[in-house]
């Protein structure tokens, strides 16, 4: 064979073996489903959900991604927020309590149980979470700045 030959055919084979380990790694991690099912298992398309202010259809597909990964805090800080959209408040505190037992720096969950906390008069505990924030990421991550932002008013 000539050496044109031999580096086509091993870059056909490293594609090729790129997308079997792919294929695999994503249906081993969940982004896929192999079940005839519609159980959603796609993160990002649930969140997709949640920026359209489908708050019900998230809900729905949180609560069964919950039951498979019920440590996954990112799964749970989303279903609590959107808990929190629809009204259900105590359901949402009871999530985003769960959510900082598995990861207690989770940037998000303290943004949002502090906006909770905020939403329910309890200005001391949004402003403790705040304080958590500071020394999670910074006073110039996002979270911080936007649970500063409603902890003033804005």
């Amino acid at each position: 064979m000539n050496n044109k030959l031999i580096v086509k055919f091993a870059r056909i084979t490293a594609i090729a073996g790129a997308i079997c380990l792919y294929s695999s790694a994503g249906f081993a991690a969940g982004f896929f489903s192999s079940s005839s099912d519609d159980t959603p298992s796609d993160l990002p398309a649930v969140v997709k959900l949640i920026d359209a202010g489908n708050y019900s259809d998230a809900i729905v597909s949180l609560e069964k991604m919950q039951k498979a990964d019920p440590e996954n805090a990112d799964v749970l800080n989303y279903l609590a927020y959107s808990q929190r959209k629809s009204g259900d408040l105590k359901s949402a505190e009871v999530n985003y309590d769960k959510a900082l037992k598995i990861n207690p720096d989770h940037p998000g969950a303290l943004e949002y149980q502090g906006e909770l906390y905020i939403q329910t008069g309890r200005i001391d505990m949004a402003k403790e979470n705040l304080a958590r924030l500071k020394n999670v990421c910074g006073t110039d991550c996002e979270q911080y700045e936007d649970l500063n932002k409603a902890l003033a008013g804005k």
